[in-house]
């Protein structure tokens, strides 16, 4: 996510190849500095383009300096150009966080309107935007919309100094909301919406008929279609693995934020992140939006990293909020470590107090 806050509390805060992309080229991609197992510490951090390259340089020598190994950046490109530099300089890594399947205000998308996500209620996302108006998404079964977004994508890719690409929004939208986020929004989400559920454009009915002989418009109910949902699935996946092939042709790594863990990201965004062949893994396992505590942090760990088999690492993500005292947050880091996570982000740069600062420091 560009991360406003999803949804008002962190929103914006935006053909499957068949091998295992990480073990095409996995010798290409041992971490350098790598800590030992659980002990990584990233951070999501916004790119400031107003900064000058003295503000850049500080910033990032204070995530060094208290332990951090690398960083998600957002940003244009020429802030990555400036950004990237200082990074190396300092041993940071460093993964460039694209907003992939939602792209709000984007002229250029917006000259094409046929690549909006269609819902079941039969209006485009960009002229009825569900739940918030960033809420403007991309169809992944559009060819044209692949061509776009890895376009985008390479051009990061391409930058010196770059490490890895990180995708974000990299879903459908959600059908289904976190149980602790549809008070904020008057919902009470029992069922599959038609206002929520996408995506129905032309190009989306064709295909799913191509593949499964089956007519979206004649099902009386296209919720309770297993073949449905996995096409879905198989839309977001084959996508990242197109796009992981391209990133290790270019010799960079490719890595993603993702909802907590694959069955429940399945069921909320059509996610099924244990399918992509990407390097790193990057979970946002933000315990309040699912009214939990910091053990379900451990849980939901514990779940992905089994899901993964071992093909990819595992990073749980943390959000700041979601604790109330430096104890309820020091229990989360734990339980990510002891099932199997290996390491923790931190959700995010501009949330961060000195106690957190002081209290990551000493458990890096």
């Amino acid at each position: 996510m560009d991360k406003r806050t999803f949804l008002k509390t962190i929103g914006a805060v935006a053909a499957g190849v068949t091998f295992s992309g990480n073990q095409l080229l996995a010798g290409n991609f041992e971490p350098k500095h790598r800590k030992a197992d659980g002990n990584q510490l990233w951070l999501w951090i916004g790119g400031k383009s107003d900064w000058t390259d003295e503000q850049i340089k500080d910033t990032y020598a204070k995530i060094k300096e208290y332990g951090f190994d690398g960083v998600c950046s957002n940003g244009d490109l020429e802030y990555f150009e400036r950004l990237a530099p200082i990074t190396k300089s300092l041993g940071l890594q460093l993964h460039a966080w694209y907003v992939t399947m939602n792209h709000p205000g984007d002229k250029e998308a917006q000259k094409h309107p046929e690549w909006y996500q269609v819902s079941r209620e039969g209006y485009s996302c960009l002229e009825k935007r569900p739940y918030v108006d960033y809420y403007q998404w991309l169809c992944p079964s559009q060819e044209a919309v692949y061509q776009y977004i890895e376009s985008q994508v390479m051009a990061r890719a391409a930058i010196d100094g770059v490490d890895a690409v990180h995708l974000d929004y990299i879903r459908y939208p959600d059908v289904i909301l976190p149980i602790g986020l549809q008070p904020k929004y008057n919902l009470v989400q029992d069922h599959e919406f038609p206002e929520y559920d996408y995506c129905y454009c032309d190009t989306c009915k064709q295909k799913f008929k191509d593949e499964y002989g089956q007519d979206l418009d004649e099902m009386e109910d296209p919720t309770k279609s297993k073949d449905w949902r996995q096409f879905r699935y198989d839309r977001i996946t084959r996508l990242v693995n197109r796009l992981t092939e391209k990133v290790h042709q270019e010799g960079k790594k490719i890595s993603a934020a993702v909802f907590p863990y694959p069955d429940l990201a399945r069921t909320i965004c059509r996610q099924s992140w244990n399918d992509w062949n990407l390097d790193m893994f990057f979970p946002m396992i933000y315990n309040n939006f699912y009214n939990e505590d910091a053990r379900w942090v451990g849980k939901a760990t514990r779940k992905g990293v089994r899901d993964l088999k071992g093909n990819a690492e595992l990073i749980s993500g943390l959000f700041l909020p979601a604790f109330k005292t430096d104890a309820e947050m020091e229990s989360a880091i734990h339980f990510a470590k002891k099932n199997g996570a290996a390491g923790i982000a931190i959700f995010d740069y501009n949330g961060m107090k000195d106690n957190h600062w002081n209290l990551l420091k000493t458990l890096s």
